[in-house]
């Protein structure tokens, strides 16, 4: 059940939800990176409080991206797709200090990762997801997939689940980073359907300007049941994010070392998403409802783990018919925010592939700012 806006009170105000087109237009290139999906912000001083804009320089991560021109009249020329980019937002830099960053050996686009775990295979490749500073360096998670034959915009599957460790100082394209093999994705069985972590992050820390911190990393992730996804979370240690041993996973009483037993804290959620601490102690979820529509929504949590009340409606994204697009993985971008408000942004894909070829202005986040 979906709570109309105006029922909901935080610290005495409403939410009140506008556009905020300075972001749309940060990513609204002409050359070179020229569009892509999941994007996650990092504060590369680890601390995710409001005003990072003027405070810290922040990393941007990108899933699949597009590498090329675009024409005065809105179609892509000389065009390639990689899997994934990255940019630079300095510190006090907004908006004309973005820099974008992917390889190009012998002029061609490539991805910043490539797999290289034990575990990957020729032909698969990342997207990365949430990530955070800590020790001077980043650690980010970067699910595998690879081609399953199926064509049309879903012919992929997950096939692993890696940590990629940037060590201190190394900007991009990242020498000497390190790639784990993190085994919290199981796939599917008969008794139960898949199960991934790291989708969002929640450093409930005093280094990240928590409000009530206990020192905990929170690490979401999804139980991935037919036609639904449905929220897990897992918490470790900052120093011990790569001691797979340390990890423990909620199960709806306490924390226990079987990922197996993790309980579902609230379903219809994105395949990415955010939760962040609200100046009451709360916590703040936001996502697409059911993964691919027009709605982002939120639900506020009494802790970390919920309980988590019902879906608030923040937004109904505004979506041409012709050609049939659809938005989806709204996720928070804490420290990008001002006092009092939460910048959140929201993917949007074709449903004919070759549109957007046609149409360049799909395939780039929006952004919207809430504020009470």
């Amino acid at each position: 059940m979906l709570i109309p806006l105006a029922a909901l009170l935080l610290a005495a105000q409403q939410f009140q939800v506008t556009p905020a087109p300075e972001w749309d237009a940060l990513f609204d290139r002409s050359s070179g990176w020229a569009g892509a999906d999941g994007i996650y912000s990092i504060p590369l001083d680890g601390d995710d409080r409001p005003g990072g804009l003027a405070r810290t320089d922040t990393l941007f991560l990108f899933s699949d991206t597009f590498v090329g021109d675009v024409l005065p009249n809105g179609t892509r020329r000389n065009t390639a797709m990689i899997n994934n980019s990255a940019a630079l937002l300095p510190r006090g830099g907004f908006p004309g200090g973005m820099r974008f960053w992917y390889p190009a050996p012998g002029g061609q686009p490539s991805a910043v990762f490539l797999p290289q775990t034990p575990n990957a295979r020729p032909g698969e490749w990342y997207w990365p997801h949430d990530g955070i500073a800590r020790g001077g360096g980043l650690t980010i998670f970067a699910q595998r997939f690879r081609s399953n034959g199926a064509g049309g915009n879903f012919g992929f599957e997950r096939t692993g689940l890696a940590l990629i460790e940037i060590p201190p100082g190394s900007a991009p394209p990242f020498a000497g980073a390190l790639q784990h093999d993190c085994p919290f994705f199981l796939p599917a069985t008969a008794q139960r359907a898949s199960l991934i972590f790291g989708v969002g992050i929640l450093a409930n820390t005093a280094e990240a300007g928590a409000p009530v911190p206990d020192g905990y990393l929170y690490l979401y992730g999804l139980r991935e049941d037919p036609a639904v996804k449905k929220l897990l979370v897992a918490r470790v240690l900052p120093d011990e994010l790569l001691d797979f041993d340390a990890w423990r996973f909620y199960d709806g009483t306490g924390w226990s070392a079987d990922p197996e037993r993790s309980a579902v804290l609230t379903g219809r959620v994105s395949s990415e998403l955010s939760v962040t601490p609200l100046p009451d102690g709360r916590f703040l979820l936001v996502y697409q409802q059911d993964t691919i529509g027009d709605r982002v929504v939120a639900k506020i949590g009494q802790s970390p783990t919920g309980p988590f009340g019902d879906a608030i409606e923040l937004y109904q994204c505004p979506l041409p018919a012709n050609p049939q697009v659809w938005a989806y993985n709204a996720k928070a971008h804490p420290h990008l925010s001002g006092p009092r408000e939460l910048l959140i942004s929201y993917n949007v894909n074709a449903v004919d592939f070759w549109d957007h070829f046609l149409y360049a202005d799909i395939y780039r986040p929006r952004f919207i700012r809430v504020r009470w």
